[in-house]
């Protein structure tokens, strides 16, 4: 998978892996790992952790065609070695962007829209 296309299409950026796609249901998914980097203790900020398990959150974001299309995305659960604080670290979510009508009107024709 191109990282490109998650990146502008769907706003993912550093930190994570794309691990494969998913088609089903009606649906696309694809499938994020964390990279380590993103593993930093919120309390000390020390980067010595361990991982201690695992869950998955889905992202509903933008369709594909007629498909709907899903990020399913590591939540990493994880302990710190230098100050035993017990985390999560979450998915980094895209910044709202502005849906002014001047600012749809730049990007349509950016996009080679009327």
């Amino acid at each position: 998978m191109n990282r490109s296309l998650l990146y502008h299409a769907f706003g993912v950026r550093k930190g994570y892996d794309y691990v494969r796609t998913v088609y089903g249901a009606g649906c696309i998914r694809f499938v994020l790992a964390a990279r380590q980097e993103l593993l930093v203790c919120p309390r000390c900020h020390s980067a010595q952790v361990k991982r201690k398990g695992r869950r998955f959150r889905e992202l509903q974001t933008v369709p594909i065609g007629l498909k709907r299309v899903w990020l399913v995305t590591e939540v990493p659960q994880c302990e710190c070695r230098a100050c035993g604080q017990s985390f999560e670290v979450s998915p980094l979510l895209p910044r709202p962007t502005s849906g002014t009508r001047t600012g749809s009107k730049r990007l349509s024709k950016v996009c080679g829209g009327g």
